[in-house]
C-alpha cells in the first residue's frame, strides 16, 4: 500500500514535471519565433517588445477572469479529494491546455458590457492596436510586416503561457499536494545555504 502511494507520488512528479517542461519549451519557441521574425534593428526599439508583453499579460489576465470554472481555483476546491483538478496529464492538456470556445466567449461578453472583468480586455485591444501603430511608424515596406508578425506572435504567445501557467499552478497543486511545498522549502533552503561566489 505505501509503495503504491510513493509510486502515484512519482508518477505525479513526473507528470508535472513534464507539463512544466512544455511550458518552458512554448516559452523557448515562442522567444526563437520572435528573434527570427523581428527586424533586425528591432532591439533599437524596444517599445515594440513592452507593448507586445504588455498587451499579451492583459489578454491572458481578461481570458482567466472569463473562464467558466473560477470557482475550481478556490483552495478547497484545489485540495478536495473529488476536485476537478485531479487529472492526468493528458486530461489536464485537453482541457486546460489552451482556452476553450466558452471562456473565449465569456471574454468577449465582459468587454461588450463592460465593468470591472472588462478592464484588461479593454486595455489588451489598446495594446493590440497600439502595437500595429508601433510598426507602421518605425519600419517600412518587409520590415514593417516583420514586426507585425512579431508583435503579433509575442503577444498571442504570452497570453496563452500566462493562461496555462496559472492553471498549472492549480493543477500542481492539486496532483503533488503538501509535497510541492516540501519541495519549495527545501530549493530554498538549498538556495539559503548555498556558499556565495565572491569575485576576484
Amino acid at each position: 500500500m505505501e509503495s503504491s502511494g510513493i509510486g502515484m507520488i512519482l508518477w505525479g512528479g513526473a507528470e508535472a514535471a513534464l507539463a512544466i517542461l512544455l511550458a518552458l519549451g512554448m516559452l523557448r519557441l515562442a522567444s526563437v519565433f520572435y528573434g527570427a521574425l523581428a527586424p533586425a534593428d528591432a532591439e533599437a526599439v524596444p517599445l515594440l517588445h513592452v507593448l507586445a508583453l504588455a498587451a499579451g499579460l492583459a489578454c491572458g489576465l481578461a481570458l482567466l477572469l472569463a473562464v467558466p470554472h473560477a470557482e475550481s481555483f478556490r483552495i478547497s476546491r484545489i485540495f478536495a479529494p473529488d476536485g476537478p483538478w485531479h487529472l492526468g496529464l493528458p486530461g489536464f492538456l485537453a482541457r486546460h491546455g489552451l482556452p476553450d470556445a466558452a471562456t473565449l466567449q465569456a471574454a468577449w461578453a465582459q468587454l461588450r458590457e463592460g465593468g470591472l472583468g472588462a478592464l484588461p480586455g479593454g486595455l489588451a485591444l489598446l495594446l493590440l492596436a497600439a502595437g500595429p501603430l508601433a510598426a507602421l511608424r518605425w519600419w517600412r515596406g518587409g520590415a514593417r510586416l516583420r514586426a507585425l508578425g512579431a508583435f503579433l506572435l509575442l503577444a498571442a504567445s504570452t497570453a496563452l503561457l500566462l493562461h496555462y501557467a496559472i492553471h498549472l499552478l492549480a493543477w500542481m497543486l492539486a496532483l503533488l499536494n503538501f509535497w510541492l511545498f516540501a519541495l519549495l522549502l527545501f530549493a530554498f533552503q538549498r538556495w539559503r545555504h548555498a556558499p556565495t561566489r565572491t569575485g576576484h
